[in-house]
């Protein structure tokens, strides 16, 4: 799937409850572009400390999306 298109389908909610199931900490759901590959991947960042059981994938338009999550992220804080 295209960055642009990928782009689009990830401010739906049902997507986010999809990749992040049972998970109750802060996180990002983003896009990014996968080294070496003519696709794009759904970038998860989570709290350290606060690692849940994601997918790998999931299917969207009938095409299969990889997810890369990072765990070592702190969510912002106002100031």
């Amino acid at each position: 799937m295209k960055v642009e298109r990928l782009a689009k389908l990830v401010e739906r909610p049902d997507l986010h409850r999809r990749v992040l199931g049972d998970y109750k900490g802060a996180y990002a759901l983003g896009v990014t572009q996968l080294p070496h590959a003519n696709h794009a991947a759904l970038s998860l960042s989570v709290e350290s400390g606060k690692v849940g059981d994601f997918p790998q994938e999931v299917e969207l338009d009938r095409e299969r999306v990889p997810i890369v999550v990072q765990t070592e992220w702190t969510a912002p804080r106002p100031q």
